[in-house]
């Protein structure tokens, strides 16, 4: 490129026709909405950038986003910039270069490589005027792909262009973006998980034509993709691997990535023929320090905050302040990604680019030193929250800041348990990371709890003579893991050690706690005097201590064991006291299992509507908390109501679910409840016969959440300030008549005389269609009425047979003919023999509490809230139907929906804060965009003392709301989101 040009003309011309988007050899997968919103952009924007990681598919996408644009341009041109000065890869253009252009340089090549892509251009003073007076008033689309070596020339020459040729449109691919005014830098996202295996299905049978996605192999390749974080350049490679490696080995070995994914295409260019090429250029293109902070950063597993940073990647040659420019150095040029959060932003390596940063830092000999440096960070943070969190989810921000750490803890621990020497380390890892783990729900919740009960033990094995009240404390700890699984003598040897230990070199709050733990111990051993001498002495010392979460598990437990010896006044005010507590101090643990013991002893006294309300509380807070020992007491306590309301078949799949359970989280069912569950377990048994195994495994089977819906359902629906009555019977049809039922909100049920149809009893699912439909117009319908809602295209004759082959099985499976009636040329159901239509009891019972409530009814709300309880889910949820009942559903949901927000506001009236952010959740559980209600519940989260919920819930709510709408939260609701921010 150092050559001069003719001096009769600075630049040659160029035949031929200029340079097209390429023509890739494989399919393109996926990226419709990514392709949309690229669409929309070059037609609102003269310059869109986009920027990503080497391998996200920019050229790709821009070679799709360039052909579907391409109709609203006179020109596409293309210009491939990836290989200007690469030695391997020559540039287009070789030739001359005049004086204005100035000494040679990447300017000079790009503008070259743009000349030679034009296919003809005139001469000029220099290479960008002639390139402007080439293009002039021409509508173009100009495409620079790969420029991130060449960024600065590029951006210099992309600014004069658009000055220059008012019609000209640029789009760059590029590692990060050119910085010049009006420019849009748009992030290639990561392949989404269908999106990503549908990716590595394609590129693997081109590998290996008789691959495919299986039961067995489907959970791999999602891993895979997973790991990859979506990279389709990595998934192309990985997927190549299938001629030699099943997905189950690709999987397992992409702990080394790098050494994996080496098989590309020979035609490519080198930097991006494997995945360390790919990495490597970027790396290159760094400066000295950047290079030294990618390295350091990749000592941190997940995401990390600048402060950790800052305190970890320091010291020669990086300087404090260097971290945050090198940080928005890699962030730029796509090796970092951030992720803001309520508060502060954090940031992410690329799972493939911590694996070569860790390469790197351990060329530099340096990975012991950050891994040292890394892990006594952590151990800092750990014990700095330890006393925020006794009992679990005690103080809601720091459960979340510690779950935004929660890797890099895992990583830290590891660390001190990987030396014999750090056995101290490892000890105190233990015990400030108990309670965390307790409260995550990842180790109670989804059944890791043999996980914690190993960590522990190994902890005290390799913390020798350790500080006696550390030793102390984890001595509980390993207590009440073999407490909750039933191992009961290991139980009360720990705590007792624990007790003798902590009586001489602990508090008296430490003190206090062992003591309540051992009581609880002594109850499920039957030892009922020795825990109440336990619990007394607990409950004595912490009424001398500031009122605190121990309080509230102290009285929790002393009122359990009232409740076992049957002393149900002391039971009942141990247990609302330990609710005062967990309520004034926001636990969730405390208020949710306090509330499921105080509904035992209602349950016992008969109080079925008072035991139902705590229990739904209790079951909803658990539930959130993802606090598996509580959703167990919650649900155990379920199965006695069911039985008590003469429900035996939910209370046999409520039996088979929290049995399932408690076998996921190694939780075993207390002693001092094993007598009980049996008596019941007789009930239900001798009730249902040979049908009670097929219920049972029915709850075994079903995900918890389908099973909360179900013990929130129906007869056991409650309201915390408001009792249930029980459901009275029907009034008995008339003599020698069956009842009919059809309960439409949620999966449909019909029943007659109090027995379900059987689903072969239908013929088809048409029949069963034609029941609902006939009810929901009580009025009758016409035949051509319903011909025209159930079979809008059939002839005349079509239309006959199908009504009355349809009707025929109707009545055959009602076993009643009669009930289907012929009035005048109506076809409707004999009201006489309806006991029950959900839907129109709904919408009914909702505009009567509605119209109290504008009355300011007291009791207006309770009766809401009952209404409310009929609605299960859709109108015929689940069901092929017609298109006939989207008006119904679309009514149904829009009075549900209306329906709660009145509920919610009312009771935000009445400052029940917990009950209006109930009624609110749910609400945008229906509509996740329902603006009104989002700022409602952020309402209610602060007055709470929830803030950091509130936070996030505005966060979560403004990204959809951008995702789905391209919209921005309204003023009042960002408005209040500051407010909080600044805690006012």
């Amino acid at each position: 490129m150092t050559a001069s040009a003719p001096p009769s003309s600075p630049i040659s011309p160029y035949p031929g026709a200029p340079a097209e988007p390429p023509v890739h050899l494989t399919p393109f997968i996926g990226r419709e909405r990514e392709l949309s919103e690229l669409s929309g952009l070059l037609g609102a924007t003269r310059l869109v950038t986009l920027t990503g990681a080497g391998g996200s598919g920019k050229t790709r996408l821009a070679r799709e986003a360039a052909v579907r644009t391409a109709p609203a341009f006179g020109r596409v041109v293309w210009v491939g910039l990836a290989a200007v000065a690469d030695p391997g890869f020559p540039p287009t253009f070789a030739g001359a270069c005049d004086a204005p252009c100035g000494a040679p340089g990447a300017r000079d090549a790009v503008a070259h490589e743009i000349t030679a892509a034009l296919g003809a251009v005139r001469g000029g003073d220099s290479l960008t005027e002639a390139i402007a007076a080439a293009i002039r008033d021409t509508s173009m689309l100009l495409v620079l792909d790969g420029v991130e070596h060449v960024v600065e020339a590029c951006a210099g020459m992309v600014e004069l262009l658009l000055r220059a040729c008012p019609r000209l449109s640029v789009l760059v691919t590029s590692r990060e973006a050119l910085g010049i005014p009006s420019e849009t830098a748009w992030l290639v996202p990561p392949l989404g998980g269908a999106e990503a295996e549908q990716l590595f299905l394609d590129r693997a049978r081109a590998a290996f034509p008789g691959f495919a996605i299986t039961t067995g192999n489907a959970a791999a390749v999602r891993e895979i993709c997973r790991r990859l974080d979506g990279l389709p350049l990595a998934i192309e490679l990985a997927a190549a691997r299938v001629r030699v490696l099943s997905p189950e080995q690709i999987a397992e070995r992409l702990g080394d990535a790098l050494r994996l994914l080496t098989t590309g295409s020979r035609t490519a260019l080198p930097r991006h023929r494997t995945l360390r090429g790919t990495i490597d250029w970027s790396y290159h293109l760094l400066g000295a320090r950047e290079q030294v902070l990618l390295a350091r950063l990749a000592v941190f597993s997940g995401s990390f905050s600048l402060e950790a940073a800052e305190r970890v990647c320091s010291g020669a040659p990086l300087d404090g302040e260097d971290i945050l420019d090198g940080i928005a150095v890699l962030a730029d040029k796509s090796l970092l990604v951030m992720e803001p959060t309520e508060a502060r932003a954090r940031y992410r390596l690329l799972e493939t680019i911590r694996q070569y940063g860790m390469e790197r830092l351990g060329e530099a000999a340096d990975v012991e030193r950050l891994r040292e440096r890394h892990g006594r960070y952590f151990l800092h943070v750990a014990e700095a929250a330890a006393p925020r969190l006794l009992a679990g989810a005690g103080d809601s921000e720091v459960m979340a800041r510690m779950e935004d750490e929660h890797e890099n803890l895992r990583a830290a621990e590891a660390w001190a348990a990987s030396d014999p020497a750090r056995g101290a380390e490892a000890l105190r890892f233990a015990d400030v990371l108990f309670w965390y783990r307790y409260g995550k729900g990842s180790w109670l919740g989804t059944g890791q709890f043999r996980e914690v009960r190993r960590a522990v033990a190994d902890a005290l094995a390799r913390g020798g003579a350790a500080d006696p009240l550390l030793r102390g404390r984890m001595l509980a700890a390993d207590g009440l893991n073999a407490f909750a699984q039933g191992d009961y003598e290991h139980a009360r040897a720990s705590l007792a050690e624990s007790l003798a230990l902590v009586r001489v070199h602990g508090d008296e709050g430490v003190v206090a706690f062992v003591l309540s733990k051992l009581g609880a111990v002594e109850i499920m051993r039957g030892e009922r005097t020795a825990a109440r001498e336990l619990l007394d002495e607990a409950f004595a010392i912490v009424r001398r201590l500031p009122a605190s979460v121990l309080h509230a598990y102290v009285c929790l437990w002393r009122g359990w064991a009232a409740h076992v010896r049957g002393d149900a006044v002391l039971a009942r005010a141990m247990l609302d006291e330990a609710i005062q507590h967990g309520r004034a101090m926001s636990h969730r643990g405390a208020l949710a299992h306090a509330s499921a013991l105080l509904a035992r002893v209602e349950y016992a006294e008969g109080h079925f509507g008072r035991a139902s309300a705590l229990l739904g509380d209790a079951l909803r807070t658990d539930l959130e908390a993802g606090d598996g020992w509580g959703l167990a007491l919650d649900l155990e306590g379920l199965v006695g109501l069911a039985v008590a309301r003469g429900a035996p078949a939910d209370a046999a799949r409520l039996m088979g679910a929290v049995d399932a359970l408690r076998e996921r989280i190694a939780v075993v069912l207390p002693a001092c409840d094993r007598a009980e569950r049996e008596r019941l377990l007789a009930i239900v048994r001798r009730e249902l016969g040979r049908e009670f195994d097929g219920a049972y495994r029915e709850g075994r089977s079903l995900p918890l959440h389908e099973i909360v819906r179900a013990a929130c359902d129906g007869a056991i629906e409650h309201t915390a300030e408001y009792r249930v009555p029980e459901h009275a019977e029907p009034a008995p049809a008339p003599a020698g008549r069956s009842t009919l039922r059809v309960r439409a909100l949620g999966p449909l049920e019909i029943s007659t005389g109090g027995e379900p149809i059987d689903a072969a009893a239908w013929g088809s699912a048409r029949s069963r269609e034609l029941l609902v439909y006939l009810v929901m117009h009580p009025e009758g319908r016409t035949k051509e009425q319903v011909g025209l809602d159930f079979w809008p295209e059939a002839s005349a004759a079509q239309l006959r047979n199908n009504f009355h082959v349809t009707l025929h099985r109707l009545r055959r499976a009602l076993r009643h003919p009669e009930w289907i009636l012929l009035s005048g040329d109506r076809y409707r159901v004999d009201p006489a023999v309806v006991g029950e239509v959900d839907v129109l009891a709904f919408e009914r019972e909702v505009a009567e509490a509605r119209r109290a409530l504008a009355r300011d009814e007291g009791d207006a709300p309770a009766a809401l809230e009952r209404a409310l309880t009929r609605f299960r889910g859709d109108f015929l949820d689940g069901e092929v139907v017609g298109d006939w009942h989207l008006e119904h559903r679309d009514r149904l949901q829009r009075t549900y929906v209306e329906a709660l927000t009145a509920l919610g506001a009312r009771l935000a009236e009445q400052e029940r804060w917990a009950k209006a952010a109930d009624a609110y959740r749910r609400v945008l559980a229906r509509d996740d965009l329902h603006e009104e209600a989002a700022r409602a519940l952020m309402r209610c989260h602060i007055r709470l003392g929830e803030r950091a919920q509130a936070l996030q819930l505005y966060q979560r709510f403004a990204e959809r709301l951008r995702a789905e709408l391209d919209a921005e939260p309204d003023g009042e609701t960002v408005e209040l989101y500051e407010r909080a921010q600044r805690g006012s």
